[in-house]
């Protein structure tokens, strides 16, 4: 997919870091697995320099529904104040959409010229894997974690590199020795 998607459109300066993120309910328990505004200031602060950086967190009307309400994490907008450098998505998507044919296939041309990921269980960590490069993967539990497949499934996607973080302190820790 990565060789297919590759584009001119979404190329930088800096290599591009794509934050793919969730805030919804889960198991019916709310959210989970998610990376909260703490988190992503210190994500932000230290690689916002390094990287060119995507914050990508769909809205309800780019999306399909799958039965779990998604909540207001409001980091969007702190976002735009504390980090003017970091792209979001759904601003990308609307200053291109003449040039894509929706959401999804923004994504899939934004996600092929990304080397480094870091994504949350589910679809969204499942999308960031099919793209070669680096995932890290924030996943509290899940039957993944029986399954083990963040060392088998994901990997075969497409190669990629998948580093599994069980909290937000395995998160910076793995940014810290892979990225």
């Amino acid at each position: 997919m990565k060789e297919h998607y590759r584009n001119s459109l979404f190329t930088y300066q800096k290599p591009l870091l794509i934050i793919a993120n969730k805030y919804n309910n889960e198991w019916g328990q709310g959210p989970i697995n998610y990376f909260g505004i703490g988190t992503l200031d210190r994500i932000l602060n230290k690689y916002r320099h390094k990287y060119q950086i995507v914050y990508n967190r769909p809205g309800a009307n780019y999306i399909v529904m799958d039965n779990s309400d998604i909540y207001e994490l409001n980091e969007e907008e702190h976002i735009r104040e504390n980090f003017p450098d970091v792209l979001l998505a759904e601003d990308l998507y609307l200053k291109h959409r003449e040039q894509v044919n929706n959401y999804n296939h923004f994504q899939l041309m934004l996600y092929a010229n990304c080397e480094r990921f870091l994504s949350v269980h589910g679809g969204t960590a499942a999308l960031a894997s099919y793209f070669g490069g680096k995932n890290i993967i924030l996943s509290k539990r899940g039957h993944e974690h029986r399954y083990n497949e963040f060392q088998t499934i994901f990997p075969a996607l497409s190669g990629a590199e998948i580093y599994h973080a069980r909290n937000n302190g395995d998160v910076l820790d793995l940014l810290e020795r892979h990225y």
